[in-house]
């Protein structure tokens, strides 16, 4: 037991050490789905009731990805092993936007009538109490659980585009906000797949708008579904200035917060690999069930200054430098986003 207590006060130690190095915050699909957003899971079975097929290569690569859910891959790995048609990749983006803008809608509601708790307000309200104006949030989901978080908790968020209704790209000058004789403390969010109210019409003009339940007309939605053409996308703007956005706050952290993140996107990752490597900063990880791929992290690149926290039944799961294996305690829920603040902050 006495090493129990140990163990739980030295993950309160190095949880306010993350926090007082002010961390780049980085959002996987499991700080969203706790929100009510999609599981890729969902997505998948949502693509396979709602799909409707052109005869011909459409149909031909729709069976292979089929057939790969069916054997057991995910929806990335399915689409990524298909080289679909153009037409069927519109198909799949444009359905995808539906289902998530769907969820995406109700969590804004929930929000707006103050029935929706947000664990990302209570970071950032506890780590702005500090000198620091601006706070980082690297993330490849689309929806906007960030955005709703930074409102609740009353702090101007901008993610690449001027404010306004139908918002124009931001440029080479970011803006800044004022309150009165000072800078506003701002929340930046590099969304490095895109977002739901990034749109590109027919000659490629970049702007942001407010959504609804349908996809303006004559208007592509900006978001980087998995797939083959996931990496080429990337190429294009925003999504180039929003990868280069994260390298540069990735790059320069003091130290990084991952929640519900897996570590399987070459976008996010490698900056975050070299600086552990090479700094040893300090990193913490938060997952319900961390992916093989963050373990690996963990084993190979995470440095000395490192502590994931899993479930583990109905207890948690820490993994740290001199516990590579993990250990077991019986305290439940240690990895969850709201007491890893009250432990933080």
């Amino acid at each position: 037991m006495n090493e129990e207590i140990q163990l739980i006060e030295r993950i309160a130690a190095t949880a306010q050490t993350c926090i007082q190095h002010h961390p780049v915050v980085v959002l996987g699909s499991g700080a969203s789905i706790v929100h009510g957003l999609r599981s890729m899971g969902d997505l998948a079975q949502y693509l396979q009731d709602h799909i409707q097929l052109d005869e011909g290569e459409e149909t031909d690569s729709w069976l292979l990805i089929r057939t790969a859910l069916a054997g057991g891959d995910g929806l990335e790995e399915a689409l990524l092993k298909t080289a679909a048609p153009a037409s069927l990749v519109e198909k799949i983006v444009a359905l995808t936007w539906r289902a998530i803008a769907e969820d995406d809608l109700a969590l804004m509601a929930r929000a707006a009538r103050g029935r929706e708790h947000f664990s990302l307000s209570d970071l950032l309200q506890g780590m702005f109490k500090s000198t620091h104006m601006v706070t980082n949030i690297v993330t490849p989901n689309y929806d906007r659980v960030v955005e709703y978080a930074c409102d609740i908790a009353g702090y101007f968020h901008a993610a690449g585009f001027e404010p306004g209704i139908i918002r124009n790209r931001e440029g080479g000058d970011p803006v800044s906000i004022r309150r009165g004789a000072y800078a506003a403390r701002t929340v930046r969010i590099w969304k490095v797949h895109g977002s739901l109210d990034w749109f590109a019409d027919n000659s490629g003009r970049v702007v942001s708008l407010p959504i609804s339940e349908r996809l303006p007309e004559d208007l592509e939605p900006l978001i980087v579904t998995p797939g083959v053409s996931k990496y080429e996308r990337t190429h294009d703007e925003p999504f180039r200035s929003a990868i280069q956005g994260a390298d540069r706050a990735l790059a320069q952290a003091a130290s990084f917060l991952c929640v519900g993140y897996g570590f399987r996107d070459q976008h996010i990752q490698p900056k975050i690999v070299e600086k552990c490597r090479q700094r040893n900063v300090p990193i913490v990880i938060l997952a319900r069930t961390l992916t093989e791929e963050a373990k690996r992290f963990l084993a190979e690149s995470a440095g000395q200054a490192y502590m994931a926290l899993e479930r583990d039944g109905e207890g948690t799961r820490v993994f740290l430098p001199d516990y590579p294996e993990g250990v077991s305690i019986a305290q439940p829920d240690l990895w969850s986003f709201d007491n890893f603040n009250k432990m933080a902050l």
